[in-house]
């Protein structure tokens, strides 16, 4: 299976999140080799707070990609009902809303038909939150909705636990966003000699600005890339994530991350219901595949199947053509989806996890 040249986004992609501008010379990066199942190990501790062990993968110093996404997320900071029915980009509270609420913030329905819709918070007051999207028509007017920071760049790799290779000003590991137009935001650590602060630094390469902020979006993945001669392991801390979630699948690849904390089979994801399916013929070559980057960086290919294929709906391996519905997609771990440059974008809702009573 071909590898994808991907390039490096030289613009400055959208904002979720605020930046500070700083003089650094950024640097050319090479591809990443994203079309190619995950070797990523996940361990999960306590049901409703708790952390996840994620290992990195490593070729005894070749360069190797491992596909990472944050499982948990933020405490919560404000719940409630509103008390009307959201109109436009606006929902309103009896009282209680924090004041002062910005982009930092996501706003999350937690009930109804459109759980797990998302947006991030432009503003508030203590009455109401304004969001940067238009709520989806016919909401209940006692609608359920919670409010979190985001997750980032540094609250899910802090001060570089993972123990990547820091950037010295020509070359180090990466961490890499994938954008809807198939751009990459890539992001290094940068020790605290090199930018003179107290700390290090996360710094986006094609702009020459401080990432730490960087939002990694509910239900989105990243990529991980070592030259490492060992494997590495870092620790992500936060809560369990019992409502559902959102995603958006565009033309090209998406990575996905796994937002069941305990992990969850690709059939209690419901992809076989989301994807775009190989048709009952097998004749179609524009179903989406859903695809596993293994550590040795080869890719295990499924996709979802009509029912008639399998006597049910499914994802199926596509190299020996099993069910592979039962397959577990570990907590803390991602995926790509690669859709047809034919089919437009789409949005995907994952379960969230059960907690036992």
């Amino acid at each position: 299976m071909p590898l994808i040249d991907l390039k490096p986004n030289t613009s400055k992609p959208k904002p979720k999140t605020k930046t500070k501008p700083i003089v650094m010379k950024p640097i050319h990066l090479s591809i990443l080799a994203l079309a190619a199942g995950s070797a990523f190990a996940a361990e999960v501790y306590t049901p409703v707070v708790g952390y996840i062990t994620h290992t990195i993968n490593a070729q005894g110093g070749e360069l190797t990609q491992t596909i990472v996404g944050p499982s948990l997320v933020q405490p919560t900071e404000f719940a409630g009902n509103s008390v009307s029915s959201p109109s436009g980009s606006a929902i309103s509270f009896a009282a209680g809303v924090p004041t002062g609420l910005d982009g930092s913030y996501v706003l999350e329905i937690t009930s109804g038909p459109s759980e797990g819709w998302w947006s991030t918070v432009v503003s508030s007051t203590s009455d109401s939150i304004t969001v940067n999207d238009e709520f989806p028509a016919g909401l209940a007017s006692d609608t359920a909705v919670s409010v979190r920071k985001h997750n980032t760049i540094q609250t899910f790799l802090g001060e570089n636990v993972a123990n990547l290779i820091p950037f010295n000003g020509e070359a180090g590991d990466e961490i890499q966003i994938l954008n809807p137009d198939q751009s990459l935001t890539p992001i290094a650590y940068v020790p605290a000699e090199l930018t003179g602060d107290v700390e290090g630094q996360w710094y986006n390469l094609a702009t020459a600005e401080i990432a730490n902020d960087l939002v990694i979006e509910p239900g989105a993945a990243v990529i991980v890339k070592t030259t490492s001669s060992s494997p590495l392991s870092f620790v992500s801390v936060g809560q369990v994530k019992t409502t559902a979630t959102q995603f958006d699948v565009y033309p090209g690849l998406t990575l996905v991350a796994q937002t069941d904390a305990a992990g969850a089979t690709f059939n209690e994801m419901n992809l076989q219901f989301s994807l775009i399916p190989l048709n009952a013929e097998g004749s179609n070559t524009d179903y989406d595949e859903f695809q596993i980057l293994n550590s040795d960086q080869s890719i295990t290919p499924y996709a979802a199947v009509d029912p008639a294929l399998l006597g049910v709906a499914t994802l199926a391996n596509l190299v020996d053509a099993s069910d592979a519905g039962d397959t577990v997609l570990p907590g803390g771990t991602g995926a790509i989806i690669k859709r047809d440059s034919g089919n437009g974008p789409s949005t995907i809702t994952i379960p969230g996890s059960l907690i036992a009573e």
